[in-house]
């Protein structure tokens, strides 16, 4: 039985509630790596009621790597099960994505140099982006950071792309997406809903995009979909930029021309599973914090 039990047993029981869990994960880090073997004891030997709660806390403290042959199996079936009757999430998807047609969506791994890819269920992709970025040791003894990124299943015959990747050098990672995939697409929008920007990329260069705070707002040239700004009935007297159009919401141009994230249902065509992989060989899934549910 775990030397560290009588410190581990509250706090794994308050994994279970909802309104303790991060008091838990705060507590269960201060343990340090004494904690984790702590877990590691729990799950080899017990007590059985605490063996759930123990693998739900190594994954919280991102101590994954900690798991033996035989816990790491179980979550392999485990996923399989649930990705049998994969569906969308009711909750919101992240405010920025790239997207790709579902037939070439395989370049992206290449494009983005994305390694350790494993199949995930939607939760188990939407729960990994809140801790979808990790600082490791490279083999040069030196820290570089990681990130994680999810390619969800196809819906509507497109692929999204979350993850903290999608932050940076949004339109040259968008260009050299489209080099691997033939076209590839980038939206956002900030929470408040004031600031939109969407893109499009094809083999490999940029060929629209708007912005809506920057000057100018507008790259390319008008595409045959968009409609003027000049015919915007809420639209002023001018002057406008010679290649303005009315597409500005991102979420209305993603509807338009792939697929919206916010408008997923169940009646949304679905097909395929999702995959987890990361930008570093090596590194694996064990680095980043955060329990993922499934």
């Amino acid at each position: 039985m775990s030397t560290q039990l009588p410190a581990l047993e509250p706090l794994l029981s308050q994994i279970a509630r909802q309104d303790a869990v991060w008091q838990a994960e705060k507590d269960l880090k201060a343990l340090g790596s004494a904690g984790v073997d702590g877990l590691v004891e729990i799950r080899r030997g017990g007590p059985g009621a605490l063996r759930r709660h123990a693998l739900h806390a190594l994954a919280m403290l991102g101590a994954g790597d900690a798991l033996d042959d035989r816990d790491r199996r179980a979550l392999e079936r485990l996923v399989r099960i649930k990705l049998l009757d994969d569906r969308p999430l009711d909750e919101h998807l992240p405010f920025i994505w790239f997207a790709v047609p579902a037939a070439t969506y395989e370049g992206v791994f290449e494009a983005l140099g994305l390694h350790d890819r494993i199949p995930a269920t939607m939760a188990m992709g939407m729960s990994a982006m809140y801790h979808d970025t990790a600082v490791t040791t490279g083999p040069d003894g030196e820290e570089r950071t990681v990130h994680r990124i999810f390619v969800t299943p196809e819906f509507a015959g497109w692929r999204m792309l979350f993850g903290g990747l999608v932050f940076k050098d949004a339109e040259e990672t968008l260009a050299r997406i489209s080099a691997h995939c033939g076209q590839a697409h980038f939206y956002f929008r900030d929470a408040y809903d004031d600031e939109h920007g969407w893109a499009i990329a094809e083999r490999g260069r940029v060929v629209r995009s708007f912005h809506t705070y920057r000057e100018p707002a507008w790259t390319g040239d008008p595409m045959p979909w968009e409609a003027p700004q000049t015919e915007d009935e809420h639209g002023g007297p001018g002057p406008y930029e010679p290649n303005a159009s009315c597409e500005t919401n991102a979420n209305e141009v993603a509807r338009a021309l792939t697929v919206d994230p916010e408008q997923i249902d169940e009646d949304t065509p679905m097909t395929g599973h999702g995959w987890l992989a990361v930008t570093a060989p090596g590194v694996g899934h064990g680095p980043f914090p955060g329990a993922l549910a499934i």
